[in-house]
This record gives C-alpha cells, structure tokens and sequence, in this order.
C-alpha cells in the first residue's frame, strides 16, 4: 500500500533536496530538468500570486518510492471558464514565457511506476485538487507516458495530446571519424570545409567558464550575441524576459559547483563570435542555448562551435548529445543527429464543467472551420 502526501510549503519543498535527487538517480526520468536545484530555483523566480505548490511524495512505509512535481495555478479552461490548473513545476504558460524544461516526469523508482501513477491521479481525483491538468514535455518513451493516458482514460478525465515535438539527439560513437561516417556527405563536408577555413585564415580560441568569477563574463557575452541574433529576425530572444535572465543568473553557479555546466565561448582572432550553453548530465549533453555574431563572415561559427562540442562529448566518453525538442525555427537540428524522440503536451479535463467547456470550444473550432467561406 501506497501512501500519498502533499507538500505544499516552500519549506517542506526545501527539506526534499536530498532525497528527491537520490530518487531521480534511480529512475528512468533521470534528466537535468527534474533536478531539485533546477525547479527549486523556477519556483523561486517564476512563481506568481495564486500559485501554489502541490507536490505529491508517494511512500511506501518511511521510503519515499516516488515523487511528483506539481504545481497548481489558477487558468480559464476553455479561455472562459475559472478553473484550477495543474502543472509539472519549471513548466508555465502565459505572458511570462517558459524557463525552457524538457523531459518533465514523475519520478520514480524504476518498476513502480504503475501503482505509483494510480496512487497519485486517484490521490488527486479524491482531494479535488483540480479542475484540468496539463503536462507538459513528457518523453513518449518515458515509461510512465503511457500509464499517465491509460488512467486518465479509465478515471474518465477528458485526456488528449495537446502538442507533440521532435526532439533529435546522436547517440555518440566511440570516435569522431565514426560520428563523421555516419551524418550525409553534404553535412560532412560543411563541418570539414568550416573548421578548416578556421584553422587556416583565423585564430580561434575555445574558453570555457571554470570558475563562478568567469560566469558574468560569460553569461552576458552569451545574452548580447543570443539578442543581436534573434533582434535581426524581427524576434525576441529568450533573454528578452528578465525572469528567464534571473533564473539562470541563479542556477549557473550552482550547475558550475557541480560538474554540470558547458559555457562556452569561441573567440576568432580576438572577436566573440559564438557561445554555447549545455548542461552536462547522466552520461549526456544537453544542449540549451546559443548565440552567434549577426556580422557577416567567411567562416560559420555555429557549425564550428557544435562540431566543437560534439566532439569535446565524444572525447570525454560520454553517450549522447540531445538538441531537445524542435522549435520553428530548429530545422538544423536534424542535420547534426542520428535519433529523434517524440515529445507530448498531455491535458486532462476532470470535472465536468470543465469537459463540457472544451467540449463545447472544439464544437466551436469545428463548426467555424465547415462554415467558413473559401477564399480564391
């Protein structure tokens, strides 16, 4: 028998570091972005009025087996109706963006994870503690993806995959050459022809933040290229959000003390011409963010600057380097990788107001899309 306790308090929260990063160590969800350090330090910057924890910690007798990190915020289901919504933390909707989470799960002791699924969804069901759920980045490999939809559907809830992405990733080989061998001849010609065009006309030098002195450097010079470059587009960077610049001000530090963090810099003949920002994890790299200079050059410095990294992970042994989940403007992605992961947005509608209102919004969408008129 299962035993499902909230935890609702920053300070219950607090006191949950170490045993819920041992958790995480033995279970399947085993990335980065369920890391207590990672959505302690979300909850601190991107939590607004209203909002309040709701994690569930599943025991069985004094051992914590599993743990599920849940928010839950005020929302209008359907864009009408008031109602209580459910999230992973480090996940959010809304005028104040995303931090950028992938791979979101609940944590569990690997083999548990049907009685834990069940134990949880019925804990919420009998508490009331929401109105609709939605999950967001969940891995359809993860072996709770398919337990989670199995019992909305046999709880009744209204449960759907509201988005899907690709997420390419390369299984790392056991050398660069085989890495080489195994991308499109095109490919493997642009990555030869522009580190050589690096080596021979430039001086381009490779640095590394080391120490937490290095991190405003750092940071900022990754910030003004990642703007200028989004800023020429017509777009916002993902820095253009202060929350998002405060989080990461506060999680580098501790991603640095840790072994966690590549921040790296590629400066051409004494010019910043590119930085890179992975996170360093269970054997893989992720990678989170980038800039490059707008100015026009001979060289491309972002194919020199991954082919860089990939083969920096290849050298250090580690398994794999993920591009995590496809954007709009992502395509490149795919020509760097070997593998691709499918990614899913799941929402669940639980009371019945609240189906009746989604319900009646797809009528809506539906009939609009019959009616309209045909423009030539």
């Amino acid at each position: 028998m299962y035993n499902v306790r909230l935890i609702s308090s920053t300070e219950g929260f607090a006191l949950l570091e170490g045993m819920w990063n041992r958790l995480l160590s033995v279970s399947q969800a085993n990335n980065y972005f369920l890391r207590w350090e990672w959505l302690w330090n979300w909850w601190h910057v991107f939590n607004t009025p209203g909002d309040r924890l709701a994690i569930l910690v599943v025991e069985e007798g004094d051992e914590a087996v599993a743990i599920a990190p849940f928010y839950a915020k005020k929302s209008l289901a359907g864009g009408i109706l008031p109602a209580r919504l459910l999230m992973f933390l480090g996940t959010q909707d809304g005028p104040e963006g995303d931090v950028g989470s992938d791979y979101m799960d609940i944590i569990c002791k690997e083999g548990a994870e049907g009685a834990v699924i069940d134990a949880v969804f019925e804990y919420i069901a009998v508490n009331n503690l929401c109105d609709e759920i939605f999950l967001s980045k969940v891995a359809a490999s993860s072996n709770a993806y398919g337990l989670i939809m199995e019992k909305g559907d046999a709880m009744g809830f209204l449960t759907e995959v509201a988005n899907e992405f690709i997420s390419p990733y390369i299984k790392l080989p056991s050398s660069w050459d085989d890495y080489l061998g195994s991308l499109s001849a095109s490919m493997r010609y642009k990555i030869r022809n522009e580190r050589r065009k690096l080596q021979r006309s430039h001086q381009a030098v490779f640095s590394k933040a080391r120490r937490a002195e290095d991190l405003g450097l750092f940071l900022g010079e990754l910030i003004k290229l990642h703007q200028s470059r989004w800023t020429s587009k017509g777009m916002e960077g993902a820095f253009s959000n202060q929350k998002f610049v405060e989080f990461h001000e506060r999680v580098l530090p501790i991603m640095l003390k840790n072994g966690h963090l590549d921040l790296i810099l590629l400066s051409d003949n004494g010019i910043i011409r590119g930085a890179i920002y992975n996170i360093v994890y269970n054997d893989k790299i992720y990678f989170y963010q980038s800039g490059i200079d707008v100015e026009k050059s001979a060289v491309s410095y972002g194919f020199v600057l991954h082919s860089h990294c990939i083969e920096d992970a290849i050298q250090r042994g580690l398994k794999e380097y993920d591009f995590l989940p496809k954007g709009g403007t992502d395509d490149y992605k795919e020509r760097y990788t070997n593998g691709l992961r499918r990614v899913s947005d799941i929402y669940m509608a639980l009371s019945r107001p609240v189906k009746y209102c989604v319900a009646a919004k797809k009528g809506a969408r539906l009939a609009y899309r019959l009616i309209k008129p045909v423009r030539n």
